[in-house]
Formats: C-alpha cells, sequence, structure tokens
C-alpha cells in the first residue's frame, strides 16, 4: 500500500505520478461544504468505484478529512485536501491544496477566517432574499449541512429556494438570485493567489490550479491564439505559487483537457485529475471510476 510522503515535493510528484496512471478522484466535496454525502459517504463510494486514490477538497475547511480517511481505511489512499477562493486580474479562481497530515493546525487560522467572511455573506445574502419575499434564515441552512466548522454558502441556499423558493433546480436559483449581479448576491473578500499559496506552503501542501476550463481560459481549444492566452495565465499563477493545475476536470471537454495537458507539461507543473463531484444530480460531473484513464 502507498504511503503519502511528507515532504511537499515528493507529495506533488505522486499526485502527478497517480494521475498520469489513471483511476484517482483528486476533487471531491462533502455535507462539510456544498456537497451532498457524508465525508464517510462519500469515502464509501469512493471504495465502490474502485478508487486507487482520492482527496476530499471540502470549500474552507478540512472538517470531513478525519471521517473520510476512517472510512477509507488501508483499501485505498486518501489526500487530507481543501478548495480556497482567489482573486486573479479581478476574477474569482479556485485553488485546490493537498497535504500529507490529517491534522494542518498551519492552515487552520486561515480558514477560520475564511468561515467568518462566509458567515457574514450569508447574514446579508439572507436578508436580501427575506427582502424580496423569501422567509428563509441561518437556522434553515442547517437542514442543508453546516454543522460545527462546515462550510455553509450559496449552494445551501439554492437546496432551500428549491424546497420552498419556487426553485425549480440549485442551477435555477443561482440564475435568477444567487450569481454575481443576481437581485441576493453579495460579494465576499477574495485572496490573490500569492496569498493563498503562501498558507498552503507554509503547512507543507500542494497548491494546485483547480478547473481552469471553467473560466473561459480554454475556449475555442483548437486556436493558437487560445493556447498563447493559457499559457500566459498559467504562468502567472505558477509565478504566484501554483505547483500544478486540474487538467482532468469533469466538466471539462476532451479538447479542452487535452490543451491544459499540454500547457501544464510545457511549464513543467503537476498534472491533476478530479471530478469536483458533489453526491448529487445537478450540473457537477459524477466521481471518477478506477477504470477511467486520463492520457
Amino acid at each position: 500500500m502507498l504511503r503519502i510522503p511528507q515532504t511537499r515535493y515528493d507529495l506533488a510528484l505522486l499526485l502527478d505520478r497517480l494521475t498520469i496512471e489513471g483511476g484517482v478522484d483528486l476533487h471531491l466535496h462533502s455535507s462539510c461544504s456544498d456537497g451532498a454525502k457524508t465525508p464517510q459517504e462519500v469515502a464509501r463510494s469512493a471504495k465502490r468505484n474502485r478508487l486507487r486514490a482520492f482527496a476530499l477538497t471540502d470549500h474552507d475547511t478540512m472538517a470531513g478529512v478525519v471521517e473520510a480517511k476512517e472510512a477509507a481505511g488501508d483499501d485505498i489512499l486518501f489526500f487530507p485536501g481543501i478548495e480556497c477562493s482567489a482573486v486573479d486580474l479581478g476574477s474569482e479562481v479556485h485553488i485546490l491544496g493537498y497535504f500529507s497530515r490529517l491534522f494542518v493546525s498551519e492552515i487552520e487560522a486561515y480558514l477560520e477566517e475564511r468561515r467568518r467572511d462566509r458567515h457574514d455573506r450569508n447574514r446579508r445574502m439572507l436578508s436580501k432574499l427575506r427582502t424580496l419575499g423569501y422567509p428563509i434564515d441561518e437556522d434553515s441552512l442547517t437542514a442543508y449541512g453546516g454543522k460545527g466548522n462546515a462550510s455553509v454558502g450559496r449552494v445551501h441556499m439554492a437546496l432551500w429556494l428549491v424546497d420552498y423558493g419556487g426553485c425549480e433546480s440549485i442551477s435555477d436559483a443561482f440564475r435568477a438570485l444567487l450569481s454575481e449581479g443576481r437581485p441576493a448576491y453579495v460579494p465576499r473578500p477574495r485572496h490573490s493567489i500569492r496569498e493563498v499559496t503562501n498558507v498552503i506552503a507554509k503547512a507543507q501542501g500542494v497548491s494546485v490550479l483547480a478547473h481552469p476550463a471553467q473560466y473561459g481560459w480554454c475556449r475555442c481549444p483548437e486556436h493558437p491564439s487560445t493556447r498563447t492566452r493559457l499559457l500566459e495565465r498559467i504562468m502567472r499563477c505558477k509565478n504566484a505559487g501554483i505547483d500544478g493545475v486540474e487538467c482532468f476536470h469533469g466538466e471539462a471537454t476532451e479538447e479542452e483537457r487535452r490543451l491544459l495537458f499540454d500547457v501544464t507539461t510545457e511549464l513543467d507543473l503537476i498534472r491533476t485529475a478530479g471530478s469536483d463531484d458533489h453526491g448529487r444530480v445537478d450540473t457537477h460531473a459524477p466521481m471518477y471510476f478506477g477504470s477511467t484513464r486520463f492520457v
């Protein structure tokens, strides 16, 4: 059975090697943030899918990693992880952090600050929703998760709006009310990529840029200009401390994946794969399988 290395360098190499070999899923969410399954259920699904390795990467919290590891046992390699928001040239991007330890004290103060930001934003968005005629409060969200150090956000509001607010789906709730520019939206403080990668590096973690295709960076992948701009963008992220790129995201097309793989390889960064499964039938892709191959 493989063991997770203790150094950042070796951890990065292992993440890359496992991705190239296939059968891994390094981007999964649980009910500790905006996923539908408990950490134990995520681990059991990973085992049922016969994955060789998986990571739990909840938003702004590592509250579920111990439970996921216990449920995984020694039958499957588990990476404790995190997903944090950052800003690149004014636009939001997400950074995945991977660690060798279940308890990462060096990052907890940062995560607690992020959770306070989320709580403040939730309070303001809920106030806007009530003004718009939706009788929702903070207690309403706990029915959809959010206990302890769990991370509550817009997805939980969307789930309430589907059940009680007349929205047809999570996507419908975001389009109508919760996305940027919509009536209930409130921005929250964002840190630079460098600030996020510094926090992860100080905890001996590995930083990976999540799902670049979702930012529109790979649009028209067959055009030479797309490759040129993508090189510039990922080089900027590398200079800000990024160790790798999630080349094989669940919602990326084959053409986008190939472009990201080629550019990431050219820039000597590690390549990772993650479905971004949230455990429910929605806009997110389902969990990968042990038979899934990426290259």
